[in-house]
């Protein structure tokens, strides 16, 4: 028989920062799930002053400090199967943690590999071989990201062959060395992930069936699209029992005054701006977006992090700025409760970096978006939202304050953003279809259970 417990090992590093968030409540399970979770923290000797956006460190922290952790997690679990506790049949890791794929396959145990963001990303970082066997990788100096360079055409990439441009690939490719660390990394995780027993996808099967399709031709293990999660959670009884569905995992601190600030709104009157818990930008492009709320003639909310302006800059922004977006009509915090705050009646746009949660979250909520990818994957995701599903536009890469303005109004009020709306509204009811029983993601989320979760190496 499987293991009852389901052991979620975590990563020192976000564990404190949830501590710092939200408190010890927020890292244990609800009471009626605890009987069957446990959670282990991994020693990444990492310090909180590490900056989020921080990828290349933090990717360094992981190869340096975490296979061996992982792999004495690995050994006591057997040692308690030993013992008389039944077996773990499978590690389930993200795909960045390729170090806990080896760990399981030197254990002879299964493992599965989770890619948190877009199929579409997905399909991107496996093509990163393809790029640089092709010519097109290393760019051959800085100046390929501003010649027209980046709009080379990639019509042979799987599953997205229309409209697929250089640029519309992962940020972590804009290199000028072969041997850039974070490309090298990027293809051996999808070296690992073809040896898995499975990849899982948090996205379903209808938003992105071309890519997800093409992903199941070019790797060898089963492809299983299991989201939107926080949505397919809540539909299952089983979840609704454990209390799973009202597990607040975000890092940040919210601030929910927002909310009550929302209901005093008429209904898609709202712009809401969010740019992530990552993404950075300069001074320069947040006095642009600060100067192009200010004009866009509707109420807003930004969630503007202590820590989104980068290094020296912040110097730069004089608190008159946050006196001028008020005066025209917004609301900055520091962050909120975003699922809530989509799904509100008052929102009308969701202005966004394309980080893969966020746009999930907007699809459930049938909101259109106004893009401004920042980093990694978002710029595939832009290509999504412009080329496929069509449930929004962007923001021009140079941002500046009379372009913020003129499509933040287009999306509220013109005839753009009416159609827009309109696919947002059919991808909402995609979402919920899925998520439903019978619908897509649950039946996928059976056969991961049944074929390989339960299963493991059998």
């Amino acid at each position: 028989m499987a293991r009852e417990v389901l052991i979620k090992s975590g990563l020192q590093f976000n564990y404190r920062c949830l501590l710092r968030a939200k408190g010890e409540a927020a890292v244990r399970p609800p009471p009626a799930a605890a009987a069957r979770f446990r959670v282990e923290v991994i020693d990444d000797g990492m310090s909180l002053s590490v900056p989020q956006h921080d990828v290349a460190a933090l990717a360094d922290t992981m190869g340096r400090n975490y296979p061996g952790p992982f792999g004495g997690l690995l050994r006591r679990l057997a040692d308690e199967e030993r013992t008389g506790a039944p077996p773990f049949t499978c590690v389930v890791a993200d795909t960045a943690m390729a170090f806990a794929a080896t760990a399981a396959r030197e254990a002879d145990v299964a493992d599965a590999l989770f890619f948190m963001a877009s199929a579409g990303g997905l399909m991107a970082h496996s093509q990163f071989e393809e790029l640089l066997r092709r010519g097109l990788l290393p760019l051959e100096d800085g100046s390929c990201l501003t010649n027209g360079y980046l709009d080379t055409p990639l019509d042979w990439v799987p599953g997205m062959q229309q409209h697929m441009r250089l640029r519309d690939m992962p940020t972590f490719c804009r290199i000028t060395d072969a041997n850039d660390t974070m490309v090298n990394e990027i293809i051996g995780q999808m070296k690992s992930a073809a040896g898995s027993k499975a990849i899982i996808l948090n996205t379903f099967y209808e938003l992105e069936s071309d890519v997800v399709d093409a992903l199941a031709i070019i790797f060898p293990p089963p492809v299983y699209t299991v989201g939107p999660l926080a949505q397919v959670i809540a539909s299952s009884s089983s979840a609704a029992n454990d209390g799973l569905d009202a597990m607040d995992i975000s890092i940040w601190q919210e601030d929910a005054r927002c909310l009550a600030w929302l209901d005093g709104k008429p209904d898609k009157s709202m712009v809401y701006v969010n740019f992530g818990s990552v993404a950075v930008m300069s001074a320069e492009q947040t006095r642009e977006f600060v100067l192009g709320l200010a004009m866009c003639g509707f109420p807003f909310l930004w969630v503007k992090r202590p820590d989104i302006v980068d290094g020296d800059d912040v110097a730069a922004l004089p608190e008159v700025f946050r006196d001028e977006l008020e005066r025209g009509g917004g609301l900055v915090v520091p962050w909120c409760p975003q699922p809530a705050v989509l799904k509100h009646a008052a929102a009308g746009l969701f202005v966004t970096h394309c980080g893969w949660n966020s746009l999930l979250e907007s699809v459930v909520a049938g909101l259109p978006v106004l893009a401004w990818p920042v980093f990694a994957e978002q710029t595939t995701n832009c290509r999504q939202v412009l080329e496929c599903w069509r449930n929004g536009m962007a923001l021009p890469e140079e941002v500046e304050s009379g372009a913020v303005s003129r499509l933040v109004k287009e999306m509220m009020a013109g005839e753009l953003g009416k159609e827009k709306r309109a696919k947002a509204a059919e991808w909402r009811a995609a979402a919920e279809a899925a998520a439903m029983d019978g619908g897509s993601s649950l039946r996928s989320v059976d056969r991961l259970v049944n074929d390989v979760l339960l299963l493991g190496n059998k």
